[in-house]
């Protein structure tokens, strides 16, 4: 019996296993079924027979039983050994599959490299290739078989797909860019170079070269969609506004019914001219009404405009699709809390379960049901989804100690935070949230020691540096030290108004007031902040400045009429008897 015979028999089985396991497997993957459906030795020509080593035959039904029992790890280790030592076709491409389900990056790699000495000349396997250069951020490797693909099979996007690529250093772009015009392209295929030169000039913002490469595509292909595409963004990209939308309305003269130009365009009409985009996006509604990206857009143009009913409604139908479910639950959540549905909102909240708005719509959940329930109910659901979600455990933490702080107690919140330093020991946003609520509570000594831990793990961090020097500034009478911190954060990063305003104070500290207020001055211009303008206002008033000092605190507590900081300050400097 052949080794494939003997693979295909086991399939069977792997793939009963995945349907019960809800288990994807790339179509890159999938496994001849000709191998599976047929006696090979009965209905094939005939062909060499490999016998089987023993200690082969028991790695592969070892492996087929660790799939049997959801035992990934241990199923990869065996296949991928077998892999190795067999080089069968079917047993590189079922690690492969293994391989990426679990998200190895290094054993996805080493099997498509296999598969590709294997069978060299197999799409698939260098699709799979493909794949697995761009999942370890290896450019040079995709662009062979990036190039390879599009060569053979004029697949533009495989070509297209080595741009997710992030190429971070300048002198490997360089070579890069050497390395695509080197490129083995040959008849119309060769405009594909100007085409990926262009992605990556734009990836690296140098957006002139870009687009003088995208047009050098287009001279070729004038009707290439991603061509037209990728150059609209580059005007865009520039502020040519007009230009960007006047060749969108162009393209699509040509092309009406092409669904991505017409997406482009609303989208860029949006920040024209709300209600043109609308009416964009409502003819491709008209011609697709379950397009959920359409129906989104079209829900938060709405929102934007006031017009909660039709937003609300058009965001309940993108909430059907998964990909878009967290952010329209969310704005669902922030328009019922909005109308005061506060039970409605909270129901939207808690459905957002994942994406870039998970953090806020927890912390505005809590909120709500610290307010309209119970503290102690606040704090079981986010308790609750740290152990459903231990990946957003942190922010979770963060959430629970803001909540706390938020309702006057920061006692709890600071306990709260060192919970989840001995869960997480040593994570920088846990640390520089407590030592923020340590210093808060007073306790200089817990701040200094957390401030000083994450200088431990980033010497160069411009913001713990600066928080560390402005806390020995205030907690203590080390100034010359603090000033040191904070000017080299402020060496690092001199544009902070955070950090100048901290420069300023600590020179104050120090004995000199001129140099101290203009630098206040300066951050108080950049960032109009209440804790700023407290530093500039006592500055001034002990130089005298009284006019000035009481100007820009009037002028922060019209915005932030309780802000403590303000007040203890003026208090302090008697500066309400002296308006009396």
């Amino acid at each position: 019996m052949t080794l494939t015979k003997i693979i295909g028999t086991l399939f069977l089985s792997v793939m009963a296993v995945s349907c019960s396991t809800q288990t994807t497997i790339s179509a890159l993957t999938t496994i001849d079924r000709s191998v599976v459906n047929h006696d090979i030795s009965a209905d094939q020509p005939k062909q060499s027979l490999k016998e089987i080593p023993i200690d082969a035959l028991y790695d592969l039904l070892v492996g087929d039983i660790a799939l049997n029992r959801s035992q990934f790890n241990l199923a990869l280790e065996k296949y991928t050994h077998q892999a190795d030592a067999t080089g069968d076709i079917e047993v590189i491409k079922l690690a492969y599959g293994i391989a990426q389900y679990l998200r190895d990056d290094a054993v996805l790699l080493k099997m498509a490299q296999k598969w590709v000495e294997v069978s060299p000349q197999d799409l698939a396997g260098h699709q799979a290739a493909l794949e697995a250069y761009v999942v370890n951020n290896n450019v040079f490797g995709a662009l062979d078989h990036g190039s390879w693909i599009y060569q053979r099979y004029d697949d533009i996007d495989a070509l297209i797909f080595i741009g997710s690529v992030k190429v971070l250093d300048s002198k490997q772009m360089q070579r890069l860019h050497v390395k695509i015009d080197n490129l083995a392209l040959t008849g119309d295929k060769e405009s594909g170079k100007a085409l990926l030169a262009a992605i990556f000039y734009e990836q690296s913002k140098q957006l002139l070269k870009s687009e003088v490469k995208i047009r050098e595509y287009l001279a070729l292909k004038p009707s290439d969609q991603r061509g037209i595409l990728l150059l609209s963004q580059l005007l865009h990209q520039q502020k040519k506004y007009n230009a960007a939308i006047r060749l969108l309305e162009d393209a699509l003269e040509n092309h009406p019914s092409d669904r991505k130009l017409r997406l482009q365009y609303a989208r860029f009409l949006a920040t024209v001219s709300a209600s043109l985009a609308i009416a964009q996006l409502e003819l491709l509604r008209s011609s697709d009404p379950a397009d959920q990206e359409v129906n989104f857009l079209l829900a938060l143009l709405n929102l934007s405009q006031g017009q909660l009913a039709t937003a609300k409604e058009f965001f309940l139908e993108a909430a059907t699709a998964r990909n878009l479910s967290a952010n329209a639950h969310y704005h669902l959540g922030t328009i019922e809390e909005q109308q005061n549905n506060i039970n409605q909102a909270i129901v939207h909240y808690s459905s957002v379960r994942f994406g870039k708005n998970y953090t806020i719509a927890a912390s505005k959940l809590s909120r709500l049901l610290a307010k309209h329930r119970s503290v102690k109910e606040a704090r079981q659901y986010l308790q609750q989804r740290r152990i459903l979600q231990p990946n957003k455990a942190v922010s979770l933490f963060q959430v629970e100690s803001n909540l706390l702080l938020s309702i006057a107690q920061p006692s709890e919140a600071l306990m709260i935070l060192s919970s989840g330093l001995e869960k997480f020991p040593a994570n920088p946003d846990l640390l520089y949230e407590r030592s923020l609520v340590a210093g808060q509570q007073d306790d200089f000594v817990l701040a200094e020691n957390d401030l000083r831990t994450l200088l431990s793990q980033d010497n160069k961090n411009a913001a713990v540096l600066n928080a560390l020097g402005y806390t020995i500034s205030v907690h203590s009478d080390r100034q010359e030290e603090a000033y040191e911190l904070i000017m080299k954060a402020y060496k690092i990063n001199p544009n902070s108004p955070a950090i100048i305003d901290s420069l300023g104070w600590v020179l104050f500290k120090l004995g000199q007031p001129e140099a101290a207020l203009g630098h206040l001055q300066k951050a108080y211009k950049m960032m109009a902040d209440p804790e700023i303008a407290a530093h500039l206002g006592e500055v001034n008033w002990v130089m005298g400045n009284v006019k000035s000092a009481m100007q820009v605190w009037s002028e922060a507590l019209e915005q932030r009429p309780k802000h403590k900081t303000i007040i203890s300050t003026m208090e302090r400097l008697g500066a309400f008897e002296d308006v009396k």
